[in-house]
């Protein structure tokens, strides 16, 4: 019996093996592309940071500067499908493609996910010369807004999360199986919803750089694992800005209802729901949500920076 069962788990370990491999093998014939050449569009660029190079969303002169974090397999592209336009007209706005997504470098193999990429987010306000933000995170950049709220409040203002909340997106699970993960992957052209045919070429642009897909399984695997811990053990809690929440009353990835419950959370949070609209806030309903960004940072003063020791 035990020897049966021996033979049995062996087999089922090589079968996952293969079934990687195979997925890996896969993944590589539709990533041709080692690394981006250059920036995708006039209004973007590549940024050098202490942990790598980072294509950058940069438009709009003010002082008061947004800095924008996408969703799960999105990348800039997200952002100029109308929102960072109508941000620019009063603000700097500031969008990165996270590691291992969009035209970003991808060295980071095995670390891919929020915890990183809130990192990342600061060590690119500190290469462009930028102390202070209001950060916007659309979904699973809600959680990345979140980590980097909590641990660099001294960079934040306030916060905005969009399609954010404590949830399994159905779309997430298959992925999560190993092997099967892998081939499900690799016959994935864009894990992502299109709504142009601008924002399909900025993201196939992203799809076909090596490494791209298993970076997107490691942060699917490890947000709901080791770095899923972070959120569940205290970082909302942590928050010690003001932060808007809003939602698609339609969306059909996250349920408003697991929105909702982030708000007993934090010390200082607004709800705001759309009519309608799903889980793509920020591409569905650019106009009324780029209004309402700006009205909360209107109606919520920045802190005063803390004196130096020196000072008091």
């Amino acid at each position: 019996m035990l020897r049966n069962m021996l033979i049995l788990t062996a087999g089922l370990v090589f079968a996952l093996f293969v079934s990687c491999e195979i997925g890996s093998f896969m993944s590589r014939g539709s990533e041709p592309i080692l690394r981006a050449e250059a920036p995708s569009d006039p209004e973007t660029r590549f940024v050098e940071t202490r942990s790598g190079r980072v294509h950058v969303l940069d438009v709009g002169t003010s002082d008061d500067v947004i800095l924008l974090l996408h969703g799960t397999g999105r990348s800039v592209a997200d952002w100029q499908e109308g929102l960072s336009e109508r941000l620019s007209q009063g603000h700097r706005v500031v969008g990165i493609d996270y590691y291992g997504l969009g035209l970003s470098d991808r060295t980071h193999s095995g670390r891919y996910g929020i915890a990183l990429w809130a990192e990342q987010a600061r060590d690119v306000l500190d290469a462009l010369g930028i102390d202070r933000v209001t950060v916007v995170g659309h979904s699973a950049g809600g959680a990345v807004a979140a980590i980097f709220t909590a641990d660099h409040p001294e960079r934040v203002n306030r916060a905005v999360f969009i399609g954010h909340g404590m949830a399994m997106d159905p779309m997430q699970i298959v992925p999560l199986l190993p092997g099967i993960g892998e081939i499900a992957m690799a016959r994935t052209a864009i894990f992502s919803d299109i709504f142009s045919e601008a924002h399909e070429r900025r993201l196939a642009a992203a799809y076909a750089i090596r490494g791209t897909r298993a970076a997107l399984l490691t942060f699917l695997r490890r947000q709901y694992t080791f770095d899923g811990l972070r959120l569940v053990t205290g970082t909302y809690e942590d928050i010690r800005r003001p932060v808007l929440q809003v939602h698609g009353a339609a969306d059909a990835s996250i349920p408003v209802a697991a929105a909702r419950s982030l708000t007993a959370r934090l010390l200082d949070a607004r709800f705001l729901t759309f009519p309608g609209v799903g889980h793509d806030v920020h591409i569905e309903a650019p106009e009324p949500l780029a209004e309402a960004i700006a009205a909360f940072i209107a109606d919520t003063p920045a802190p005063l920076p803390k004196k130096h020791d020196s000072e008091i």
